[in-house]
């Protein structure tokens, strides 16, 4: 997918220092140090017995230390070879870095899970290396280095196009790439994901509240939070606990019923696909007789166990749905042309959804595109259909949502929709996501849902790209058409999404900063910050060499941020004109372009043409 290779580039990088000591924890002063640039290690500090244990009230204060900190040891240095010239404007710079660190207002990590540099984040802010090079002149450079490679440590650098003039800046000014280094801080996601204790050491594919409150985990990891625990544990918020000698093969689905757990899947005890666990002990049993037993999906409906699965044989796949009665399991309805994959309740009945396109019947099989109601014991289309195979389903009082393929091969899908209690037509909400939700090289989709204060969250494989922020694999739906906001950079799928409380915990293949499973505090985040309060008038449009951008009556805003019709941050000098901003846009190439502005209550945006 789209950056993934830079992604990748980035987490796994020797540099990266991952977020685990809070600034209010109380620790030895390094080791707050190390957290926020772990060059002072390279430096050759380390931490020495008895050394005084601190903690700070904010990651700013922190970070603020570290910046005094390195000055005051990089003004007890003097580079070998350096000129008197050289030394007087080291020294200069040294002086104002302590005004910087005590103003304490720093670059946000708006992008990646982990502590990572920001050269200049999209309020304009630069990072202690790049205010330097402004305060001796060279904002050019800075805007150049935050446009090319805004998330890249110094020395990273080196080999880059742009990296003799830094080389040379740094020269001139007294610096060793290993001092700017040095000064360099990481910043913590602005998104505080954590791994739900320490992750486990396989993909997870299952996470489900139980009704005691604690979590349900499940997938293809032995081993949860240093926990011996096959396929199966359970979260009770401190620790992971596993249940009885586990299971094996594949967990696709888990399930409450009278009081038992089950869980559905393949090869779960030899060719079992149902577990369930009374509390003690587990037992095994197949739903789907046949060469390779398989359950898809699992669901309680009006007081009965469903399950959604295929039957195996020298014929091929057969694709049921059964009922459990007692302790045989009956089919309901007819055999679908294709998988079942998600299995909810809608308006009293049974909703099935995959990548059927009908059922078997004779003599004319009725169409059902993706997904059907059952209605006694006959399966028919829900609404108009959907375009595209369905790979989940959550019912949000009385509305359904569906959430599935983004495309097929190149041709837009609809991704993700709902239908009201009653309604013959389904609602597309994400009906542009194909400008800002690119298809991959493989498959795009949405295979999770969960809900909180009337949004929607969703994972799968995806990239979003939304003005100043993007993401992959895991991100909200505000309510509206197309209001979709990513949550963080994750190198791998995301396979369930579970809300527990105010806290949205996701789980997949991803791993690099998060172990295939992460949490995330709703209360605390700063998941509303991108809500676009109004739009920027602006003039002429479309333009050619000149636009003007006038701000509201007062609006205390930011300097205005412009980004491509591929999502890039365009690098353009706005200078301030009467109540808004002016920037000569020439030199630009033609196409459609999108301002924005940041504002205390929100994101302001205007959209023009280049001609």
């Amino acid at each position: 997918m789209r950056n993934a290779l830079l992604l990748a580039s980035i987490i796994g990088s020797s540099s990266v220092s991952f977020a685990v000591l809070p600034p209010t924890v109380e620790a030895p002063r390094t080791a707050h140090m190390v957290e926020v640039n772990a060059q002072w290690t390279a430096q050759g500090f380390a931490r020495t017995t008895g050394e005084a244990r601190i903690a700070f009230a904010s990651e700013a204060e922190r970070i603020a230390m570290h910046l005094h900190l390195v000055r005051e040891h990089l003004m007890a240095r003097q580079p070998e070879g350096s000129s008197t010239g050289q030394l007087q404007q080291r020294a200069d710079l040294l002086n104002r870095l302590d005004v910087y660190a005590d103003a304490m207002t720093y670059p946000q990590n708006r992008v990646l899970p982990v502590r990572n540099p920001v050269f200049i984040d999209a309020n304009g802010t630069a990072c202690a290396v790049g205010w330097l090079m402004i305060q001796s002149g060279r904002r050019d450079l800075a805007e150049r280095i935050a446009h090319d490679m805004n998330l890249a440590y110094v020395l990273d650098m080196p080999g880059t196009a742009l990296w003799p003039e830094i080389a040379a800046w740094a020269a001139d000014h007294g610096f060793t790439a290993a001092e700017l280094a040095w000064i360099q801080p990481g910043y913590p996601p602005n998104l505080p994901w954590t791994p739900l204790g320490g992750g486990t050491n396989g993909t997870v594919t299952v996470i489900r509240e139980l009704a005691n409150g604690d979590l349900l985990v499940a997938g293809e990891f032995t081993n949860a939070g240093g926990i011996a625990a096959s396929h199966v544990a359970v979260w009770n918020g401190i620790t992971y606990a596993p249940l009885g000698a586990g299971v094996q093969g594949e967990v696709n689905a888990a399930v409450e019923f009278n009081g038992d757990l089950y869980l559905g899947g393949a090869m779960l005890s030899g060719p079992a696909d149902l577990a369930k666990w009374d509390g003690t002990s587990w037992s095994f049993s197949s739903v789907f007789d046949g060469k390779y037993p398989w359950i898809s999906a699992l669901h309680v409906h009006n007081g009965s166990l469903y399950a959604a699965g295929a039957v195996s044989g020298f014929a091929g796949l057969n694709h049921f749905v059964q009922r459990m009665d007692g302790t045989a399991w009956t089919p309901v309805g007819n055999e679908f042309n294709n998988t079942v994959l998600a299995l909810a309740s809608h308006g009293g009945a049974l909703i099935a959804a995959g990548d059927f396109t009908g059922i078997i019947t004779t003599p004319v099989p009725p169409q059902i595109l993706h997904i059907a109601e059952l209605n006694g014991n006959q399966w028919s289309q829900l609404g108009d259909g959907l375009d595209a195979p369905v790979r989940t389903l959550l019912d949000v009082n009385g509305t359904l949502y569906a959430g599935g393929d983004l495309y097929a091969n190149i041709a837009v899908t609809f991704g993700l929709a709902r239908i009201a209690q009653g309604s013959s037509s389904w609602e597309l909400l994400i009906p542009d996501h194909e400008s800002y939700m690119f298809a991959g090289l493989g498959p795009t989709w949405i295979g999770s849902l969960t809900s909180y204060n009337e949004e929607i969250y969703f994972g799968g494989e995806f990239s979003v790209y939304v003005g100043m922020d993007s993401g992959t694999n895991i991100a909200r739906w505000g309510g509206t058409a197309d209001d979709v906001a990513p949550l963080a950079w994750l190198e791998a799928p995301v396979r369930a999404v579970e809300m527990t409380g105010v806290q949205l915990v996701m789980g997949g293949e991803f791993e690099a900063g998060f172990p295939h499973i992460a949490i995330l505090d709703l209360t605390s985040s700063t998941a509303d910050r991108n809500a676009v309060i109004g739009t920027l008038q602006l003039a002429p449009n479309p333009v050619t060499d000149e636009v003007r951008v006038l701000l509201p009556q007062n609006i205390t805003a930011s300097t205005p941020i412009l980004f491509d019709a591929a999502g890039r941050r365009v690098a353009i000098a706005f200078e301030r004109k009467d109540a808004g901003y002016r920037a000569l846009v020439g030199a630009l190439p033609a196409g459609p372009y999108v301002l924005q502005v940041i504002t205390p209550d929100g994101v302001m945006t205007a959209r023009f043409v280049k001609q």
